[in-house]
């Protein structure tokens, strides 16, 4: 059956609800069989971890001018000093910019992440020895790409949010940390139980609302999903992820995440033919998971078909609004794609009859 809506918080259902957070996790064995892998309560926190443990705070950082605030949030929060590369409007890095960049600048840390899903790191990957040799880092964020499983062998360390693939109130990780003491770290580090009990709350009553569509419900759940984003935006906070969200890590059917990913992704490929519309990626090679589907509105209509969209329950977000930091550094040129990119929601919550509604209402868009 076709959900109410499509995109919004990913909530919990009322199995997980039922099976979960009974048991308390011991952290030093099972957390300990993913050898250099830390879990942390968020992205942002893995990044600080990993910051702190290369001995880079107060380092300059290269981060790409199109990227989510709480990157650069993450990087301030340790004394960095910020300095954006462009993208190309494919997605993919400007490379000549960016060399050029690290010549003028000679900054200590690059970080990077091949967005949605797809390797738009693909020509720069071929690159990173030559960046590596003139003695700067390379963090790579695999928040977009963590099913894909891209080759990042070769960076010196991986960070994750994990909360955008599953329904969990808390998660992302740092990998490659070398001589890090994971057992101390787990020991030293409290859960955000606050995170948990509020997203176990919101759930409740989101789950009320699929089932009964009764919007004012929204006005008591969604309040308490901000809530969490602001414990998340306090990057003064660092915490090891909680027992609750390991269980849902543990037990996911990461099999049906990739296949409803990528039937639903290809779908839409096959079906939105409005021609404001233009996908930027116009095919799903084998092994690539997408994150969403970005897509540009011409004509400076990307607001309306948003707007047209949430009438109808359809619920796309723009990633990623451009930070100030960004909009007050950059050169115009680096940012004129960025207010045009809309995602299109193509999660395993839906299923290709969800799929056909949000093609339909994109089509009659004019």
């Amino acid at each position: 059956m076709p959900c109410i809506e499509i995109g919004g918080n990913y909530c919990l259902s009322q199995q997980e609800i039922d099976a979960f957070g009974h048991d308390q996790i011991p952290y030093a064995s099972v957390f300990m069989m993913w050898g250099n892998v830390v879990f942390t309560h968020s992205g942002r926190s893995a990044i600080t971890t990993a910051v702190h443990h290369l001995g880079l705070e107060g380092c300059k950082v290269f981060v790409p001018a199109f990227s989510c605030h709480s990157v650069t949030d993450a990087f301030l929060s340790c004394d960095c000093s910020v300095i954006y590369y462009p993208i190309n409007c494919d997605l993919t890095a400007n490379e000549t910019e960016l060399f050029r960049l690290m010549d003028e600048h000679n900054p200590s840390l690059l970080y990077v992440c091949p967005l949605f899903g797809f390797d738009t790191l693909s020509s720069l990957r071929k690159r990173y020895k030559e960046i590596q040799d003139k003695g700067i880092r390379i963090v790579e964020d695999v928040t977009h790409s963590l099913l894909s499983g891209f080759n990042t062998k070769t960076v010196d360390v991986v960070v994750c949010s994990l909360r955008k693939w599953l329904e969990m109130p808390d998660g992302g990780f740092v990998w490659g940390l070398k001589c890090f003491d994971t057992e101390d770290y787990y020991l030293t580090h409290q859960e955000q139980t606050e995170i948990v009990n509020n997203f176990i709350k919101a759930s409740r009553l989101k789950l009320d609302y699929l089932t009964k569509g009764d919007e004012s419900l929204k006005q008591i759940f969604l309040p308490l999903f901000y809530k969490n984003n602001e414990v998340f935006d306090d990057t003064s906070i660092s915490c090891r992820m909680s027992s609750f969200s390991y269980e849902i890590l543990s037990q996911a059917d990461f099999k049906q995440i990739i296949e409803h990913r990528r039937v639903n992704y290809d779908f839409l490929l096959n079906h939105i033919n409005n021609p404001l519309v233009d996908i930027i990626f116009k095919s799903l090679p084998a092994g690539v998971v997408p994150l969403y589907m970005p897509v540009y509105v011409g004509n400076g209509r990307r607001a309306d078909l948003q707007k047209a969209l949430i009438n109808e329950r359809l619920y796309c977000p723009v990633i990623w609004p451009t930070p100030p930091q960004v909009l007050t550094t950059c050169p115009a040129e680096y940012l004129r794609f960025h207010d045009d990119i809309l995602s299109l929601v193509i999660d395993q919550r839906y299923d290709v009859s969800d799929m056909e509604r949000l093609a339909w209402n994109i089509n009659q868009f004019s």
